[in-house]
């Protein structure tokens, strides 16, 4: 049961991941001046699987304050994760990459382990499933397009797709195996949302801030969130 589990979480984060590659070799190769549409959409896709399943369910199952306080936790840590990463590595074009797959692995511990002890409640577990696909569809294109602009082998991505995939089942593990109390619970996933939140409007829509006119990423946001809203009330429906 347990290796099923976690073998299911390393294919879902691992198959996220190489899509989104794919897609970000297909958009590197024939849409290098439309990256940002792209960006845009799925950050909207992201907004929409926080604020329609992660928020909803995460109110009615743990205490407020607890989510805001790993919120607030995972904010803190990853824009000192930023900066400290952008004073040490910004001489280094390949170095970027590193820095970012470096977030990828610090962001899905959290998510892991928020994963790993929602075992038992599958509704809630499907839905951070969901999540986890979703937002390393984006994470896939930017590690494909950071390792060609690094001149990096196109085997690298795969070969971090699986580490960071990896992590994420052993975090899983470890969440399955602690019994923290709900409080503790309510941290772990405010750090999910929060660490989600981080990649959705900091790395995918405030990368592209000042680069695209106002209406139009209105329109890509708005349109990955409808995509997503859509997406959601058809798998409700059949399931």
């Amino acid at each position: 049961m347990l290796l099923s589990i976690l073998i299911k979480i390393f294919i879902i984060g691992f198959g996220g991941l190489l899509l989104g590659a794919v897609l970000g070799k297909w958009a590197y190769t024939y849409y290098q001046h439309h990256l940002e549409a792209l960006y845009l959409f799925c950050g909207g896709m992201l907004i929409g699987v926080i604020g329609f399943e992660l928020v909803p369910e995460s109110i009615q199952l743990f205490n407020f304050w607890s989510l805001l306080a790993g919120f607030s936790l995972s904010f803190i840590l990853f824009n000192y994760m930023e900066s400290a990463f952008h004073s040490m590595f910004k001489h280094k074009s390949y170095l970027s990459l590193i820095a970012f797959v470096f977030a990828i692995l610090a962001h899905n511990v959290p998510v892991g382990i928020a994963l790993g002890m929602s075992g038992s409640n599958e509704a809630f577990g499907m839905a951070l499933l969901l999540a986890l696909f979703i937002h390393h569809l984006p994470e896939g294109i930017a590690l494909y397009i950071l390792t060609r602009i690094s001149t990096l082998n196109e085997m690298v991505v795969v070969l971090a797709a699986c580490i960071v995939s990896l992590v994420l089942s052993f975090s899983a593990g470890i969440g399955m195996y602690t019994a923290p109390t709900k409080d503790w619970n309510g941290i772990f996933m405010g750090i999910a949302i929060g660490s989600l939140c981080y990649v959705a409007f900091h790395e995918m829509i405030g990368k592209v801030l000042g680069r695209i006119v106002k209406r139009e990423l209105f329109f890509f946001v708005t349109l990955g969130i409808l995509v997503l809203y859509l997406y959601l009330q058809l798998s409700h429906e059949f399931l």
